[in-house]
């Protein structure tokens, strides 16, 4: 973004003065990261046990109101499809936040940004140029 913004004449001011300040935000929030993956992890574990536990147990209500406790050898397909989707959620979310840390996936992020405004200041200057060319188009 840094070189986008000097490229189109955009300052930002107080790097030094800021950058030990940016540095122990990352540093924060690396560390939120890193914490997060844990939990995440933790989540997807504990819903697989629930799974493959040797009795499953879920409260259902009766028409009443009342709750009643089932056990069984295995989860309904519904509730073991929840459980697997949960899972999976879980475990994609830890892996993002992972790249974050590993620097995969937010350099292609860069990459697009920088590719999409070089994209679009040829087309701009694509536009420009059409609308000088009309300008001075001879009727031919």
């Amino acid at each position: 973004m840094s070189k986008i913004a000097r490229d189109e004449g955009l300052r930002f001011e107080g790097g030094a003065r800021v950058a030990p300040a940016t540095a122990a935000r990352q540093l924060d929030l690396a560390e939120q990261r890193r914490q997060l993956v844990g939990r995440l992890y933790a989540r997807a574990s504990a819903n697989l046990d629930r799974v493959e536990a040797t009795e499953y147990v879920r409260v259902e209500l009766l028409p009443t109101g009342r709750p009643v406790r089932l056990v069984s050898d295995e989860p309904p397909a519904q509730d073991e499809r929840h459980h697997s989707q949960a899972i999976s959620s879980y475990l994609t979310s830890a892996a993002r936040l992972v790249e974050i840390d590993a620097g995969t996936g937010t350099g292609e992020v860069r990459s697009m940004l920088t590719d999409l405004a070089r994209g679009l200041r040829a087309a701009f200057a694509d536009a420009d140029q059409a609308e000088t060319n009309e300008g001075t188009d001879t009727g031919r």
